[in-house]
Parts: structure tokens; sequence; C-alpha cells
């Protein structure tokens, strides 16, 4: 398994489409603090999108602005997962003994570590502007800094779930355009849901909302707890999912 995460390390970096996204993901941070605005996905919101007048309100408006991110990142799906099934090698990892299981949470491994690496970058850009626009009023710096790194980490866990459903239907269907299709309706079609059913439990399935809501600060700890439950659930069902579909498939 490592030597497959190894293998996707060297390819993805010798990839265009990782300086594209590391670029983008930069320029878009950038763009908003210098703007000092915040744009949000979503159907109905009723939550005040921050702006940013400080350095806090800058990287409130990010974790806000971060549901973006998700269509910003697709070509990180492309790059370590979407491009082995479409062209059919991952049938040569397979075949040199490497397991079923050991793949998919390899590619999984790989689509969590570039997701965080381009969405701590993203956060890292904000944090550089917004610090050379306003300064920085921060009490503890350090604790600050800290704080929107693990932010950073838990909104490139949630955006991964995302992933992992979209990489379990391009196993099953093996269509590259299905599952970037998914990445991109399935926050959507949640929300519709959501709305129009109003049945409350659908709303933990809204990981790029939980998002919002958490750039808002309108959740307390103890209720994020469902959130991370149902999203480790999801992840680890896709991944299982995953696994004994390609068990299926003919090499």
């Amino acid at each position: 398994m490592i030597r497959l995460i190894k293998a996707d390390f060297y390819r993805v970096l010798h990839t265009k489409g990782f300086i594209v996204t590391g670029i983008v993901m930069i320029a878009f941070a950038i763009v908003n603090v210098l703007t000092g605005n915040s744009v949000g996905m979503g159907v109905d919101l009723d939550t005040t999108m921050p702006s940013g007048i400080d350095l806090k309100t800058s990287i409130d408006a990010a974790v806000f602005s971060s549901s973006i991110l998700v269509y910003l990142l697709i070509g990180v799906f492309v790059i370590v997962f979407g491009y082995e099934f479409s062209q059919k090698t991952y049938k040569n990892s397979l075949t040199a003994g490497v397991s079923r299981l050991q793949f998919v949470v390899a590619k999984y491994i790989s689509q969590v570590f570039y997701l965080t690496f381009f969405i701590v970058l993203h956060f890292a850009a904000v944090m550089l502007t917004a610090y050379l626009k306003f300064g920085s009023t921060q009490a503890d710096f350090f604790s600050f800094v800290l704080q929107t790194f693990l932010l950073a980490v838990a909104i490139s866990l949630l955006i991964s779930v995302v992933f992992s459903l979209a990489s379990l239907l391009l196993v099953g269907l093996g269509s590259m355009v299905g599952a970037a299709i998914l990445i991109v309706v399935y926050p959507i079609v949640v929300q519709i849901i959501y709305t129009i059913t109003e049945w409350e439990q659908l709303k933990y399935f809204d990981f790029l909302g939980f998002i919002q809501v958490l750039g808002v600060g309108q959740l307390k700890f103890d209720e994020i707890l469902p959130y991370v439950i149902v999203s480790a659930v999801v992840t680890l069902l896709s991944l299982v999912a995953s696994t004994l579909l390609i068990r299926n498939k003919e090499l």
C-alpha cells in the first residue's frame, strides 16, 4: 500500500493539474481577502455570510467559502483516482499482488493527503494576505494559526467524504463523468431534499453545508459529534463497497 501511495505522490507531482490547482487555490484566497467577500454554495441559506474586515473575520469568511473548494478540487479526484479507472491502469496494481482493500485505502489516503495540502495552502494564503492587509489583533497568534490549521484539516476530511462517494460510483459504473457530476450535484441535491422534506436527520449528510455552518459559528462542540459520526460511517461504507465492487470486476 505504501508503494501505491508513493507512486501516486510521484505521478501527481509531475502533472500540470497539480500546479494549476495550487495556483487556483491561492488566487481564490487572495481575491476573497482583497475584496472582503465570501461566497457559499447552498439552497435557501438562512445564514449571514461573514465578510473579511480583519484577520479573524477573513478566516471565518474563508471557512464559509470552503463549500466552493470542492469544485476547485475536482482535479484532485481525477488525477488520483479517476485517471486510473478511465485508462484502466488500476489493473496493473491489482495484478502485481496488491489487494483490493489496499488499493482502495491507498487511493483514499492519497486523496485526503492532497485535499489537505491544497486546503491548508488555501488557508495559508488567506492568512498571509489578511495579515498583510489588516495586521493581527490576536492575543495568541500561535493558537489562532493552529486552530485554523485544524479547521483546514477538518474541511479536507469533510470534502473527502463526497470524494469517497464519487469513487464508489466510479468503481461501480466505470464512468468518470458520472463521478464528477456526483461531486457537483451531491451538495445541492441533499440541500434541496432537506428543504422539501424537512427531515432533520438529513442535515447530517450535508457535509458542505456543515462547513458553512462552521464558518458562521452556529454550532456548539457537542452538536458537531453527529456530523463526525455520519461522515466517518459514510466514508467507511464507501470504502468497503468500493472494495467489494472491485473484487467482482474482471482483470
